[in-house]
């Protein structure tokens, strides 16, 4: 399987470049320039502590970019394993073929509509209730954006490997801001002074319980939110308005699962992680939820979190049904009308 691996890595590899030459350009300057920092760090196989010179990364930058010139809105390659070629969203066809080899293929769209693609060693594959999760581990090939969790139907991956660096990535952020803080108080739960790896080790892991509770929390909102919604992001072209409905969907995927499941069994680390991980457009849209969490501070009660999960599942489907009407009435997305509508519905 060397030969066949090494080939079906370069061409899974050389789809994700064409997915990055296409949509690279998408992300701010400060974001894209940590995702090529992260990014040359997996390519290189580079350590969480080592050092990155800033010549090397520099003339690495160029080559990709070059690269990515002679690639920018090309066709994706299709597949071959054995005798068969496949198409490159043909995730249960490719899989089904490396079903004896240990190996996991994952082939989607993402934020802004960004074909998304990775091959991956296999880890684990179990049950979670009606949900199947894959646990994925050495990745031979990526793109510039790594999410650690991903959901294709009732399968749920979890990529242990992204997961690790974007722990990491949190827990060095950490280190430069002393203040008290979600993450501070997080990373504090554990020994990353005396012992770097078991803690990494303990954190990803409850990571991964939370992260499996969205994923499962984002299929669920995606039954009741149904097709419309989704055609209703994809002819968004203005992003800010883009990821306002993207987080009313996160808000209404963790007051259904995450949420709750964190509660049921509240370990503050998990806790702590959980809010220092959202994202300033859904605190924004959602302040209520900081402020149940202050207040489970103060007190040790969880609840105002047991409440705001149930306030939160009717109110963001309501906010999304009502986008929806707007969006079936008009036949489009009128961005003033939705912005003005969303900022009014905060909760």
């Amino acid at each position: 399987m060397e030969l066949e691996l090494n080939k079906l890595q370069q061409h899974v590899q050389h789809n994700c470049h064409i997915s990055d030459a296409t949509h690279a350009g998408s992300y701010t300057l400060c974001i894209y320039l940590l995702k090529m920092r992260e990014y040359y760090r997996w390519e290189h196989a580079l350590g969480f502590d080592d050092h990155i010179d800033n010549d090397d990364i520099g003339s690495w930058l160029t080559e990709r970019e070059t690269l990515w010139e002679t690639l920018e809105k090309m066709p994706f390659k299709h597949l071959s394993i054995g005798d068969e070629n496949y198409e490159p969203f043909d995730i249960d066809g490719i899989n089904g073929a490396l079903q004896n080899e240990d190996l996991v293929y994952s082939a989607g769209y993402i934020l802004h509509g960004k074909p998304h693609f990775f091959l991956a060693d296999l880890i684990d594959i179990h049950q979670h209730g009606n949900y199947r999760i894959i646990i994925t581990g050495k990745e031979h090939a990526r793109e510039l954006s790594a999410p650690p969790a991903l959901s294709q139907g009732k399968t749920i991956f979890i990529r242990s490997e992204s997961l690790r660096r974007t722990v990491w990535e949190k827990v060095e952020e950490s280190l430069w801001n002393k203040q008290q803080s979600p993450l501070v108080r997080a990373i504090a739960c554990y020994d990353f002074e005396n012992d770097l790896q078991e803690s990494l080790k303990q954190l990803c892991d409850r990571e991964t319980k939370t992260l499996v509770a969205h994923e499962i929390g984002e299929i669920m909102a995606g039954n009741q939110l149904g097709d419309t919604w989704q055609k209703m992001i994809s002819v968004t072209d203005h992003l800010p308005l883009e990821l306002m409905l993207r987080s009313i969907r996160d808000n209404l995927a963790d007051c259904l699962m995450t949420i709750p499941d964190i509660v049921e069994n509240i370990e503050p680390a998990q806790l702590h992680f959980y809010i220092a991980n959202i994202g300033n457009m859904r605190n924004a849209l959602f302040p209520a939820l900081r402020v149940a969490y202050d207040k489970w501070l103060e007190d040790d009660s969880t609840d105002p979190l047991e409440k705001i999960s149930l306030q939160g599942q009717e109110h963001w489907l309501s906010v999304a049904n009502h986008l929806q009407e707007l969006f079936q009435k008009e036949g489009e997305v009128d961005t003033e009308k939705f912005q003005d509508f969303i900022e009014s519905r905060t909760l």
